[in-house]
This record gives C-alpha cells, structure tokens and sequence, in this order.
C-alpha cells in the first residue's frame, strides 16, 4: 500500500471521528446515525465499518480520543519515567491537562460529561484498560511527590484530592450553570500554581501525618 493511500485513509478515518465526536456531543450517542456521521464527515457510509469495524468500535474510539484529548497515554507514560523531580512532574501535567480543560467549543468534554452523568458499558469497558492504565500512571507521579509507597493505603485519597479539580474544570468549560463557573476565567497559569500549591501542601501534610502514625507505632 503506497503511502498517499495510507494517507488518505488516515484522513477519512480522522474525519469521521471528528464528526461523530461533534455529532454525539450534540445529540448523545444513541441519538446519532451513522448516516449522520457519514454525511457530516462526507464519506461514504461503508467508510464507518470499514475503519472501525461498525458503530460500537466508532464510539469507542470516540471516548478514547475525547480522554486522550486530555490525557495522552505516551507522553504521561514518558513523563512518569523522566529523570525529572517529582514535583516537576507533577507541575508538567497539570499544566498539559488544565491549558485543554479550559478550551473553548470543542466536543471532547461534551462527550465526557455525557460519559459521567450516563455511563455506558464502553466507559467501563474503557476505564478498565486505558483509563487504568493512567491512572497508574498518574498515581505513581503522587506517589514520587509525597513520598509514599504507591500501595501505602493513605494515598489513594491524596489522588482523588489532587485530581478531582481537574474534573471540576471539565463542568465549568461547558454550558452547565454551576456556582463556580467563573473558575474557566481564570488563566492557566494562575490556575496551574493553585492546584501545584493546594496539592503540595496537602501532601505533605499527609505525609507528616503518616510519619506521626508510624513513630507512635514504632
């Protein structure tokens, strides 16, 4: 196979992703024909199966594209395994994940906060292998920070403390009226140092705490 045609076929698969990522977004998933997409991504109606083996394939590649919008497996995996400091680290993704919680008009979110709301098999599906998978990730960066063992039962909240804001700025990018709308206002760079202040804080009080419980055990 020549290299344009690969090309082309990239494009044509690209293309009806993106349809049927802006069309689900819109209309929910149930909502939404493949026929619509076909037509939106003006290929031909085969095209569909052809690149994602039918419509259950399309909309699991649509929840990993709109969460590896967010989150790209290769690079948090590289950054995980960087000779970088953990604090570092940890500065690095949240700066990647908060300048695209804070765009404007795309799909991505729309998409994941129908996904919240309303799971469907696929979100389990997907959570049981790519979602895991970075989470590990993500737990093993925290994990570097506070300095307790990724299996040290005390971390697991400090993960969910550090990463649930991020989730909350996925709500305040969308049309949904909640009281801390203006938070999507604010510039990355500012909401950056906050989380990075929050979270280290938290950590180390954490870890203090941890240091106590085993000293009186001792």
């Amino acid at each position: 196979m020549s290299t344009a045609r690969r090309s082309d076929g990239d494009l044509t698969k690209s293309k009806i992703l993106e349809a049927a990522g802006q069309l689900i977004a819109q209309n929910g998933f149930a909502q939404t024909s493949n026929k619509q997409i076909a037509q939106a991504a003006e290929v031909d109606l085969a095209a569909i199966n052809y690149h994602f083996d039918g419509r259950d394939g399309l909309y699991k590649a649509v929840l990993a594209e709109a969460h590896t919008h967010y989150i790209d497996e290769k690079r948090l995996l590289e950054l995980v395994e960087s000779s970088l400091p953990p604090t570092q680290k940890l500065e690095i993704f949240y700066e990647a994940i908060v300048n695209k919680l804070i765009e404007k008009d795309i799909w991505h979110s729309k998409v994941f906060i129908r996904e919240l709301f309303s799971p469907s098999l696929y979100l389990h599906e997907f959570m049981a292998n790519d979602g895991a998978r970075k989470f590990q990730s993500v737990r093993k960066i925290i994990s570097e920070v506070a300095g307790l063992d990724e299996d040290h039962p005390a971390l697991l909240p400090c993960v969910l403390s550090t990463i649930a804001p991020c989730f909350m700025l996925i709500i305040t990018n969308t049309n949904i009226p909640t009281p801390i709308q203006n938070i999507s206002q604010i510039e990355s760079q500012q909401l950056v140092k906050h989380l990075m202040t929050f979270s280290l804080a938290g950590l180390k009080a954490v870890k203090q705490e941890q240091e106590q419980l085993w000293s009186l055990g001792s």
